[in-house]
Formats: structure tokens, sequence, C-alpha cells
């Protein structure tokens, strides 16, 4: 008898550990993709999706050329790519429409504190200690600022009294990447594991709730409104056509595109600038027909705001929750909610998915997000 046992507790994780590996061999992401949808909306509006926050060659550790990163872009039918090399913008000389992408050029500004995206600049800020002499400065030449992986274990943005940026990286690959191998270094480990097998299960796997990335939305949210971007900070390797799509911007415009390269980069940069959009990790399912609806009423102070999940086939899988001054406010199963709520109040919206787990079952993951200012 005990010699079974034995020989149990030695097979038992062999078979446990082969088992996990084919699910993961077999795992398809991703795991909704609906029909194309037009860029003009159901409710008037256009969408159009992108890539922000991408380093080429033109960075110090980056490898991947600007041709390869349209060639990616393409492939996922973007929009457009908005690229951030350090503290250059030197890609604005492939800037325009190519592959029926257009390419945007900005730069991701190092300073003491940490890293910003520096938004429609025509030249690089120059080198200083003080984080408002950056934000004053971006805003003095037109452009606006994005705080970079704020809670980068590697890069971290460390002013949290100087709040006076516009805008917050929501998630990025490379944090999730960064912070998956700090202690226990579980999460880490497997996902290296397994991504010469799956690549894009490998990327899901590192994917935790962004906490700290929220509670400093909440804390900036608290002087002034502020927006949300995500990006995968590619460098290259692995190739942009690997990871490019991890977490996309969707814009909402009230103009369509024109194929004119200044006015659409004006059109794109207003819908960033103005916080008209919302991010999703689409490399786990299309996110192309998430919806707002938002309506005022001045005499109660209040707003009525609808979040939808268009023509998903299993709405169970879904769960949307709302937050609103860091609270929970609201959260419902399934592809809808309605909200009543103060008019000034800013509202995050989240939208999780249910996905296969490796052993049995299902495992929620965030899909969706959306800040209402």
């Amino acid at each position: 008898m005990k010699g079974i046992v034995t020989k149990l507790l030695i097979f038992l994780p062999i078979i446990l550990i082969v088992y996990c590996s084919l699910r993961i061999v077999l795992y398809e992401l991703p795991v909704y993709k609906p029909q194309p949808v037009p860029n003009r909306r159901a409710d008037g509006t256009y969408h159009y999706k992108g890539a922000i926050h991408l380093h080429t060659n033109f960075s110090h550790d980056g490898v991947g050329t600007v041709p390869q990163l349209l060639l990616a872009a393409s492939k996922f039918e973007m929009n457009f790519v908005i690229t951030t090399d350090h503290n250059n913008i030197n890609a604005r000389e492939y800037e325009g429409y190519n592959q029926g992408v257009l390419l945007i050029a900005a730069s991701e500004t190092s300073t003491p504190h940490g890293h910003f995206l520096a938004l429609d600049i025509d030249e690089p800020l120059k080198e200083s200690e003080k984080s408002d002499y950056y934000f004053k400065r971006i805003k003095q030449k037109g452009g606006f600022s994005v705080i970079a992986h704020p809670s980068s274990p590697t890069n971290p943005w460390t002013d949290k009294k100087n709040l006076d940026f516009d805008g917050i990286e929501l998630i990025n690959l490379k944090t999730y990447l960064e912070n998956s191998f700090r202690p226990p270094f579980l999460r880490g480990i497997i996902s290296t594991m397994y991504m010469p097998i799956n690549l894009r299960w490998s990327m899901m796997n590192l994917l935790t709730y962004p906490d700290k990335e929220v509670e400093f939305l909440f804390d900036a949210l608290a002087t002034h409104p502020v927006i949300i971007t995500c990006g995968s900070d590619a460098h290259g390797k692995p190739s942009y056509d690997k990871v490019i799509d991890f977490c996309l911007n969707h814009i909402i415009t009230d103009t369509p595109l024109t194929n004119s390269v200044d006015v659409d980069k004006k059109i794109i940069l207003s819908a960033i600038r103005n916080g008209s959009l919302y991010i999703a990790n689409d490399f786990i399912a299309n996110a192309d027909s998430f919806y707002i609806y938002m309506n005022q009423n001045p005499a109660t102070n209040t707003r009525n705001i609808k979040i939808e999940v268009k023509d998903f086939p299993e709405n169970n899988l879904l769960k949307i929750r709302a937050y609103s001054m860091n609270k929970l406010v609201s959260e419902q199963r399934g592809n809808s909610m309605t909200l009543k709520l103060p008019s000034l109040e800013h509202t995050l919206i989240q939208v999780f998915i249910q996905v296969p787990s490796v052993l049995f079952g299902t495992t929620e993951v965030l899909w969706i997000t959306a800040l209402v200012l």
C-alpha cells in the first residue's frame, strides 16, 4: 500500500504538469472575435483603434524598425500607431499613412522622477530635474503628457506631489512582466516557460489587477481631470506582431478620418487629449463593440450612463464594475449596465471577461477600461 501511495505522489504532479501543458498548447486567443465593425457606429460616432507607447531602433534599447512596426499594425487592422522613442521624435520622418496605418511620432521623456509620454509636440524636451518644468513646457508647446508605467519596478513615477500631468498609462505590458518576477516569482517563471509554446496565453497569465495605477489615477482625479491610455511598450523583441495588440486604445470621434495626414493626426490626438477613448486587452477578445451612452440632467445635477458591449454571444461571461471616487458603486454580470451619478463625479468603468483556466473551469481577467470624465 505504501508503494502505491509513493508512486501516486510521484506521478500525480507529472500528470498534472502534462495536463496543464496540453491545455496551454491548445489554448486559443482571442476567445471572441466578432464580425468586422464599420468605423461609423450605431450612435453616429466614429471608432478607430491604435497602439500608443511603441519603441523603434530610434530608441537606445529598441531593435525593431518602423516598417516592421507598420506591418504589424496593418496585420491587426489598426488605424494609427504612436511611436514614443526615448527622448527623441526621430520617427517623424516616417510620419504619415503607410499600409493603411497613420504613424504619429511622439516621445517618451526620461526624468529623475520616472518617464512620461510627451504627445503632440514638434521637438523633444530638454532635461531638467523638476517634473513641473516638463509639464509646464509641454503645455507651452501645445502638447500633453501621460505618465508611463507609473508602478514599474524598474522605472516607477516617484513624484506623487506634482500631479500637473494630463494622463496616466493605466496598463503597460512591460510592467506586468517585471512584476511577475517579484517574489514568489511563480507567475513570471510559468509565463516565461510557456512563451515559446503559446505566447498569447503567457501574456494573459501576466495580467493582474492594476490596483496601484487605479489608486494613482483617483489621486490625480481628485485634483483635476486626467485621461487614461495603455501600451505594450514594445521594443521590437519579441517582434511587434506578437505583442502590439496587447492593449489597444480605442478612440471615439464625431468626425471621420479623411486620409489627410495633418487633419487625421489632429483628430486622433484631440480625441486622446480629451479622453474620448477606452482601452482594451484586444488580444483576449476584440473590443470594437463597446459603447458608453451618457446624458446630463441639469435639474438634478446628475447624469445617466449606460455601458454596453453589443452583440456579445455569451453575456454571462461578462461582468461590469463602476468606480467613483475610488469606491465601487455598481457591479453587474452581463453585457450592459445603467448608472445614475452626480454630474461632477469621474467614473471608472471596467469590463471583466471569463476565460478558461489552466486547470478547470474559468477565471476572470480585466478586458476593457473606460474613464467617464
